[in-house]
């Protein structure tokens, strides 16, 4: 047991999300109550220890969408906790953009001709702590092998620099599928230069293989607030 690898495994929880929210809105079947640690533990070889893996999952609470939104985010938080894995919060932030100019209008644009500035919310920190953890725990040599769950080349820099900081950890990324039912070629997931960086090539998966590991409807005492 103790010549088995530990497990790290990081999450980028709203890069995952889009695609399952695509997929769940386009094919009506309910796959954002994914359970993460049954995916992760589905790809583990005999060589992983599969009771030594840590799991973070990162993300942050969207709450200009309003109370409905918060509360499914939140009790989707607590079934992960349940199943051990950490969580760890950023923030949203307003940012003004130009509204679109009128030939130049953007798909589904709610920009209201009478403003000159519109109010967006970005995603602040998420990939900042994701970064920091690999590359801490990367010196502390906590893992031998990592799994990022992420298409966002930003992270190919934070990559690079945890192999330079301990080359004898293997890291495998793991992107989100595409949200449809025919198998894509890789090339589509754009993740050359995080493949690069790692040195492995990434492991893909599909929404059959999603679908197979959802929560059940209720887990923990919380129901599945994404029901169709």
């Amino acid at each position: 047991m103790g010549n088995k690898n530990k497990i790290l495994v990081l999450i980028d929880g709203y890069n995952y999300y889009h695609k399952l929210k695509e997929y769940q809105d386009k094919y009506n079947k309910c796959v954002k109550w994914l359970d993460y640690r049954s995916l992760v533990e589905s790809w583990l070889t005999e060589d992983d220890d599969k009771d030594n893996m840590v799991m973070y999952y990162f993300s942050a609470i969207a709450n200009w969408r309003g109370p409905e939104s918060t509360i499914k985010h939140k009790k989707y938080i607590k079934a992960l906790e349940s199943r051990g894995i950490i969580t760890v919060l950023g923030e949203f932030k307003q940012k003004k953009t130009n509204r679109c100019k009128d030939n130049e209008k953007c798909i589904n644009c709610t920009c209201n001709p009478d403003k000159k500035k519109l109010i967006r919310h970005e995603e602040k920190n998420s990939d900042v702590n994701l970064a920091i953890t690999l590359v801490e725990k990367s010196i502390k040599k906590e893992f031998n092998k990592c799994f990022i769950l992420s298409a966002d080349n930003d992270f190919a820099t934070a990559i690079t620099k945890a192999k330079e900081l301990n080359p004898d950890i293997k890291i495998i990324i793991q992107p989100p599928p595409l949200s449809r039912k025919k198998p894509a070629l890789k090339r589509e997931y754009a993740i050359d230069n995080l493949e690069k960086c790692a040195g492995n090539k990434a492991l893909l998966t599909n929404f059959y293989t999603i679908l197979k590991h959802q929560f059940k409807d209720i887990v923990a005492g919380i129901e599945n607030p994404w029901k169709i």
